[in-house]
């Protein structure tokens, strides 16, 4: 644990991040936005984190299931996956490993897979603060539910992440994954066993995971409103050094859905071949009540039935214009009971069978 002298929960309006600017810009920027969509994660990311549960458990399916991730996830290319169920999949994994171990493999799939993934999608041959402000572009545009900035305060550069949920448990879990996200990637910019002079938590209490990734130098605040660290000008001002051999290639970036039905159909969209997903399960697997969920789509003038059928007949007609797929692929894909389901359903929607519909599309083309 931290000595006493590095953990502060600071009530006075003197002390280190105890202004409200750099708080509360943030958050009266997100203010309006809670609730505006599902938070969701690119399974890029995803897919390659939930594999390496391999290192402790070979059977990875019982644990994928229980968060409510899709059974598909490591098998078919998904854009999406809720960022419910990756949080309950963090919680379990710390449950099942307990704290240290888990801040200790959370520690090295951070270097070895995310910060990598997003070092991809950034520019790397200028300075470190204009490599931090490409990520936090590429994060904020990704994830609509996160916001990560720099800020000036108090005479200080401060990488400060937001999130806009506010379940404690959950909170604390995100904000471990954020801290590890945060330091890792300063450190791939740099290449030193960096340290912040300064962080910040929304974490009330002391945590033991700064340990594990070697920060027991900063002075530690408790209780706030955002996640930072404090990096120095000397720091942001110089030139960007990656581990010898990085032959990184540049991913586009692919900006997160905006509104709340188009963010609700791409997390959805992954257990379609489930079948006919319940209300009830959806609003589980998202972190929702039944009536939240229902008075959202009420609110975009439409039902929970005609969001489920949009879904399908979206899809669909993508998976028609190939005619490598056949019909009977795509009416299981979709979680029909049978083809002649599927096709009904289709004709009622489009007003032509899939068949028709596929020869038209050949003949447009």
């Amino acid at each position: 644990m931290q000595s006493k002298r590095h953990a502060k929960k600071l009530t006075s309006s003197t002390g280190v991040m105890s202004s409200n600017k750099v708080e509360t810009s943030i958050a009266a920027v997100d203010a309006g936005l809670e609730g505006a969509f599902i938070p969701l994660l690119r399974a890029e990311y995803i897919a390659p984190f939930v594999a390496r549960l391999k290192d402790f458990d070979n059977n990875v399916y019982p644990l994928i299931e229980q968060a409510g991730l899709p059974a598909s996830l490591l098998t078919s290319n998904h854009d999406y996956v809720s960022e419910q169920a990756v949080l309950n999949l963090l919680k379990l994994i710390s449950a099942k490993l307990g704290s240290k171990r888990f801040s200790e493999w959370l520690f090295q799939v951070a270097r070895t897979i995310f910060v990598p993934q997003h070092l991809a999608k950034i520019t790397l041959n200028g300075t470190v603060k204009q490599a931090i402000v490409d990520f936090t572009h590429v994060v904020n545009l990704e994830s609509k539910q996160t916001n990560v900035h720099l800020k000036t305060g108090l005479g200080k550069v401060w990488f400060v992440r937001h999130r806009l949920k506010n379940d404690p448990i959950e909170n604390s879990v995100a904000e471990q994954f954020a801290l590890t996200m945060m330091v890792e990637l300063v450190r791939s910019l740099t290449q030193a066993q960096w340290q912040p002079a300064d962080i910040a938590l929304q974490s009330a209490t002391e945590v033991d995971y700064l340990n594990v990734l070697k920060l027991n130098q900063p002075q530690v605040f408790y209780g706030r409103q955002v996640t930072a660290l404090s990096i120095s000008d000397s720091v942001l001002a110089g030139k960007v050094k990656l581990k010898h051999g990085w032959q990184g290639v540049m991913i586009p970036v692919v900006e997160g859905p905006k509104g709340f039905v188009e963010s609700l159909q791409f997390a959805l969209l992954p257990y379609l071949s489930l079948g006919r997903i319940p209300v009830t399960t959806a609003a589980d697997l998202l972190g929702l009540s039944v009536r939240t969920l229902q008075r959202r789509l009420s609110e975009e003038g439409m039902s929970y039935r005609q969001m489920i059928e949009g879904i399908c007949f979206k899809q669909a007609k993508e998976m028609l214009s190939d005619g490598a797929i056949s019909v009977t692929q795509i009416s299981a894909t979709l979680g029909y009971s049978d083809v002649a389901h599927f096709s009904r359903a289709f004709k009622r929607m489009s007003g032509h069978s899939p068949r028709v519909f596929r020869q038209n599309i050949s003949i447009d083309q």
